[in-house]
């Protein structure tokens, strides 16, 4: 039969030459297999090492070169820019700066004992968004909302209103006593004059009396509490109680 053709190994026909085909051809056929083989693996310019074993690893790897890359980390267990994220014999991973999760995250008992370490019985836990029980969102404890209305301070141990956590005090308004207002003066205008019509100062006893009669100005104010309250933000709070 004539010569074969072909551009690849796939294209070679194992069942060529087949017996009575020319001698004469043989070194065709020779040149042939080494063409298609060249053509097939065009990057191979050294040994190649890899079993076949390791080679059928990558059988229906679909992955580009760029994507290969990411799992070419320097480091297992340690993390570097756009690679992936590996761990160590130990199962740990270091170094990742941020990690968003969009679903459910089932922790493990070492991430759940480090964040119990972090929000201890008596903690308190703040969201400004939202408002879900802290044991639904870490999975562990008792908490209970906490300072409804209220601002916290720190405690101060020289102060007697401040010297007891969990200590309560102030109020949201306050009516001002006698003694809280501050030091202040009446001004009391008495007009005169003398059947000449002209304006003149006078004693409030002419006649050089005296007496210890007092005067009253009249009422001003309602009275009412004032505003007590300082600039706030609200918050969701919550204390570990168990």
């Amino acid at each position: 039969m004539g010569l074969e053709t072909g551009t690849y190994i796939s294209d070679l026909n194992s069942s060529n030459p087949v017996a009575g085909d020319p001698v004469n051809e043989g070194d065709d056929h020779i040149r042939l297999v080494k063409s298609t083989v060249k053509a097939t693996f065009p990057s191979v310019t050294g040994a190649v090492t890899s079993t076949h074993t390791e080679l059928n690893k990558l059988d229906g790897v679909t992955a580009n070169t760029a994507e290969l890359n990411y799992v070419d980390v320097t480091t297992l267990g340690t993390a570097q820019a756009s690679k992936a994220v590996t761990v160590d014999a130990s199962k740990d991973s270091t170094g990742i700066r941020n990690l968003v999760v969009s679903g459910t995250v089932t922790s493990s008992a070492g991430l759940l004992t480090s964040i119990q370490a972090i929000y201890p019985i008596g903690s308190i836990y703040i969201n400004a968004a939202v408002a879900t029980n802290p044991a639904t969102l870490f999975g562990f404890g008792t908490w209970v909302t906490f300072g409804a209305g209220k601002v916290m301070v720190g405690l101060d141990t020289n102060d007697s209103d401040f010297n007891s956590v969990q200590e309560t005090g102030g109020s949201k308004t306050h009516t001002l006593s006698t003694a809280e207002l501050p030091s202040h003066t009446h001004s009391l205008n008495i007009p005169s004059s003398q059947n000449g019509g002209s304006s003149n100062d006078h004693a409030l006893f002419p006649d050089g009396s005296s007496s210890n009669e007092g005067f009253t100005t009249a009422a001003t104010g309602s009275g009412s509490a004032h505003n007590n309250v300082q600039p706030y933000i609200v918050a969701y709070m919550w204390r570990r109680t168990a």
